[in-house]
């Protein structure tokens, strides 16, 4: 793949004008809603663009995108869908996360080992793990997450991770999910690991009183509870226990 264009137009879009173009498409494909996507230029195609100009780029995922460039999706698809994406149509963009077996699940300086219920507060599980419900169902995730303000920005549905479409900026980094909720404000940064594990790199969520401040970054994981330290540790390993950390 060539890395200019005939008019030596880069494939580098600016951060700034790829920021704005995820939020103004929901932050996954405009067609499917898919949350892994490719940047297509479409007003005009790639190969003779002179700019980036945001109005006429606009996220598909790997599959919309290949269907486009082999004549399967025709431009004018892709326009109606730029016009109507789909995550915000419905409120979030959204992939299914290959977890099988009971997944490990890591926050900040914690990991939760065959822990069906990691962490509930209030009556809730904030991070959970259903068993399947016969011999040949995988295991489900479940988890809410919330930003410092308490505004919820992403979900984990059984396996489906759901970004809030009204969130300031997501972005797709490989295997992993970064929320912001400003410049240099990241609220969540969450990795998966196929088949057997996801990691919570960072975390800073407010609910119902509750804060939770983790990162990889930080030498302790903390829990608030109405600004007073609740509980914090350095780093632990809950194994094979039916519940984790539970603040009734």
């Amino acid at each position: 793949m060539n890395h200019t264009n005939r008019h030596g137009l880069s494939r580098h879009i600016p951060e700034a004008i790829a920021r704005s173009i995820r939020k103004r498409c929901g932050f996954g494909c405009v067609k499917c809603g898919r949350a892994i996507y490719e940047y297509h230029h479409f007003d005009p195609p790639f190969e003779d663009a002179k700019e980036h100009r945001e109005d006429g780029i606009t996220l598909l995922c790997p599959n919309c995108h290949a269907d486009q460039q082999k004549g399967l999706l025709s431009r004018g698809a892709v326009e109606q869908s730029n016009e109507n994406p789909k995550c915000l149509e419905r409120g979030f963009s959204s992939r299914w996360l290959d977890l099988k077996g009971s997944p490990n699940v890591v926050l900040g300086h914690i990991t939760f080992i065959n822990t069906p219920n990691m962490i509930e507060a209030f009556g809730e599980s904030l991070l959970a793990i259903e068993g399947p419900g016969d011999s040949n169902a995988p295991f489900s995730l479940s988890a809410v997450f919330h930003d410092a303000s308490g505004r919820e920005i992403a979900r984990i549905r059984r396996n489906e991770w759901q970004g809030n479409a009204e969130n300031w900026d997501i972005k797709n980094e490989g295997n992993k999910f970064i929320i912001r909720e400003r410049l240099g404000k990241a609220s969540l940064v969450l990795r998966v690991n196929p088949p057997s594990s996801l990691t919570v790199e960072r975390l800073d969520m407010f609910y119902r009183g509750l804060r939770i401040v983790a990162s990889l970054g930080e030498d302790r994981t903390v829990f608030l509870v109405n600004g007073e330290v609740w509980f914090e540790t350095p780093g632990m390993r809950i194994i094979s226990s039916a519940h984790g950390i539970v603040l009734r």
